[in-house]
């Protein structure tokens, strides 16, 4: 809870621990030969020293979420569809699992130089100051002010300052604000900021650099995780302490590219939001955890900050709590509803949180909004893009030009001086083509598998940009393996999945080792579940059945490691899918109907709750239920096989009503019955499906 200062009771500097500094380190200086001249700009406040124009980029993922501020989020794969080939046979599958093609005609060979037009980037766009990683993060630490002197920022008004101090030396006004100086012993120079009548802050100048470590241990501030603060182009100025209102200026370094960890001047303020901010930013992907702990306290001292929302809501999203994620960004909408940013990240939460067309409005209004931020505008592009590979009824050729577009816009942004711009379009540039491989590989295009391997290993090079280059998560890595083996899916098994499927295992296992939040890892156990379920279908593919059952048994564990009850209808769908198939393999490549009912009775609590809207074919859902009614029967459960049987042929029959499925997709499951039937002595009503399968035949001939 944040404990209101008050005079005398925050942390007490003059007597003690600064003036221990004060003879420790300035009894060895000169005295100043001059006072001078009262600086006015905003550059003493660091924390408040970026333009109102500035706004570093938000990398949403796919739909994606990256930050152009050093920190990523996890992308949203492409929504799957049911699951992805490789079916099963005692059923002859009327459709694949795989997602239906946009159209009949064939597009041509899609190529990732045909991104040619490279519009120029806005040098003029400023980005607000950068958190750059420092110490670990410390344990939670109480609130205190700091005093100097008697005199506390934020409490302390203007007369108890002068009954303390005396008169100032200089009263400089400008509109409703002052800045008074005094020599306040050993200090030759203190500025004292007034407004309101009121102290607002105290900036107490050196005459020459001290170490930081050596000003923060004698000012007791070691247990306090500081956080750097930087300007636009990434140079250190300072480093802050949130819980006690206390920020360091540097000495310029005399390396380029390095900081000088010189302390100049001491600045101390009330406790305000904007440090905890800025070190949230700085953990939210290294320790999203301490991350969210600062903001909500950010979000307690001032509830109006729209960042701290915004940041709130992309760390809830990590952790895969897209609903909580999503109130969060819409607070930060209605306090900046004119901020792009936060539109292209609602829209991405929005996506990922199931709501394609509320997404889809979101990221237009970012595109509407973001001016002169060509980053903005071509994450929110990146963003259109997977939305429209999503869903029911993927349209993979206007994804493809919406991918092709952000390419375009980021490309030259890449090299921009301003880090914030130059990282976000990085990302952007890892997710679009990433985007465009899934394009090409579920699409219909020539010489698809050249394509998407081209697509894929410029990726995989910006992966490997960002890690290397701008001290990016190794997420990045992660998500270009994940990504990688959705795009072989929908290329069935053309390309060799293993050294991607490799790249998820290993580069997943380390994200979920070093996941300190509980939320965070079981999101990377799910992911990287699906990634091998995917795994599994490709082997199915290439007809490596060990490899698939190897792949599925692991998928399994992860997935329900990473289970969040209660299972949304999708996930639920795709883990008895996972179940299904693992059982699948049993039956018909080992005819082992024993292992394969343990697996069918897994997936069966989950394949019988109602069918995902996303969904759109219950034949292919009512193909699992009969071929599963096989090992049933086999293992001398015939109630259940002949109920499983029945179910599958309604929804096989619904999808054939519906236009979804060919009648042909009946004649094993009404032949499966007769037999069933037959078996049991009910003559009439194997005579009943025997007919049913004879007269589908016959409509078929005619």
């Amino acid at each position: 809870m944040y404990i209101q200062p008050r005079p005398c009771l925050g942390v007490i500097v003059s007597s003690t621990a600064l003036l221990a500094l004060c003879c420790q380190l300035v009894h060895a200086q000169q005295a100043s030969t001059a006072d001078k001249a009262a600086d006015h700009s905003t550059g003493v406040r660091l924390i408040d020293a970026t333009p109102e124009t500035a706004a570093p980029g938000d990398a949403p993922s796919q739909v994606r979420e990256t930050s152009a501020d050093k920190a990523g989020e996890p992308t949203l794969a492409p929504t799957r569809t049911a699951d992805n080939g490789g079916g099963l046979q005692p059923v002859e599958a009327s459709k694949s699992d795989l997602q239906p093609a946009p159209s009949d005609k064939a597009a041509d060979t899609a190529s990732p130089d045909a991104a040619a037009a490279k519009p120029a980037g806005d040098e003029k766009t400023q980005a607000k100051l950068d958190p750059v990683p420092d110490a670990q993060p410390a344990g939670p630490v109480e609130l205190e002010a700091t005093s100097f002197h008697g005199v506390t920022p934020g409490v302390s008004t203007v007369e108890e300052m002068a009954k303390v101090w005396g008169a100032p030396k200089e009263i400089h006004k400008q509109g409703k604000t002052s800045l008074q100086l005094y020599a306040v012993e050993p200090f030759h120079r203190v500025e004292a900021s007034c407004a309101g009548g009121k102290v607002t802050s105290i900036v107490i100048r050196f005459d020459k650099g001290f170490p930081a470590n050596v000003v923060a241990q004698q000012l007791e501030l070691a247990k306090i995780q500081p956080v750097l603060v930087s300007n636009e182009l990434g140079e250190i100025l300072g480093e802050a302490y949130p819980e006690r209102g206390v920020l360091f200026s540097f000495e310029p370094s005399v390396s380029a590219g390095k900081t000088s960890m010189k302390v100049t001047h001491i600045i101390l303020e009330a406790i305000s939001a904007e440090p905890f901010v800025l070190r949230a930013e700085t953990n939210l992907d290294t320790r999203p955890d301490f991350s969210l702990r600062d903001l909500d306290q950010a979000v307690q001292l001032q509830p109006g900050n729209a960042r701290a929302h915004w940041l709130r809501g992309r760390v809830l999203a990590s952790f895969g709590e897209y609903d909580k994620a999503a109130v969060a960004i819409a607070a930060a909408t209605r306090l900046a509803p004119q901020d792009a940013h936060y539109r292209a990240t609602g829209a991405q939460v929005l996506a990922q949180a199931g709501l394609l067309k509320d997404a889809a409005i979101e990221a237009e209004k970012a595109i509407e909004l973001s001016g002169q931020l060509p980053h903005v505008k071509a994450r929110a592009l990146c963003l259109l893009g997977d939305i429209a590979a999503s869903g029911a009824r993927p349209d993979y050729g206007r994804a493809m030009k919406y991918h092709m577009q952000a390419v375009e816009l980021a490309d030259p942004l890449a090299a921009n001086r301003h880090p914030a711009i130059r990282i976000a379009a990085k990302e952007v540039l890892l997710d679009a083509h990433q985007g465009a491989a899934h394009d090409i590989a579920w699409g219909i295009w020539r010489e698809k598998d050249k394509a998407v391997e081209v697509w894929l290993g410029k990726a995989s090079a910006f992966a490997d940009d960002l890690i290397n280059n701008e001290a990016g998560s190794p997420e990045f890595r992660f998500r270009v393996g994940t990504h990688a083996l959705t795009a072989c899916v929908g290329l069935r098994g053309k390309l060799d999945p293993a050294p991607w499927s490799g790249l998820a295992l290993d580069s997943g296992k380390a994200l979920i080792a070093a996941a300190n939040n509980p939320a965070r890892q079981a999101r990377l156990q799910w992911d990287l579940g699906m990634a091998l379920y995917d795994t599994l279908q490709l082997c199915q593919m290439r007809g490596e059945q060990d490899e698939a059952l190897k792949h599925g048994e692991t998928a399994a564990e992860y997935l329900e490691k990473g289970s969040q009850p209660p299972l949304s209808a999708d996930n639920a769908y795709l883990l008895g899918r996972l179940y299904f198939r693992l059982g699948a393999i049993h039956a018909i490549r080992d005819k082992n109907h024993r292992l394969a009912v343990a697996w069918f009775d897994k997936a069966l609590p989950l394949l019988e709750k109602p069918l995902p809207a996303q969904t759109a074919d219950p034949g292919q859902y009512g193909e699992s239920f009969v071929s599963m009614g096989v090992s049933y029967w086999e293992t001398a459960q015939r109630e259940k096989a002949i109920e499983l049987t029945t179910h599958g042929v309604t929804l096989i029959e619904q999808a054939v009503g519906q236009g979804l499925t060919a009648k042909s997709a009946l004649n094993v499951p009404y032949g499966n019955l007769a037999k069933m039937h037959r078996e049991l002595g009910e003559n009439d009503k194997a005579n009943h499906f025997d007919q049913m399968a004879t007269k589908n035949k016959l409509s078929e001939l005619r």
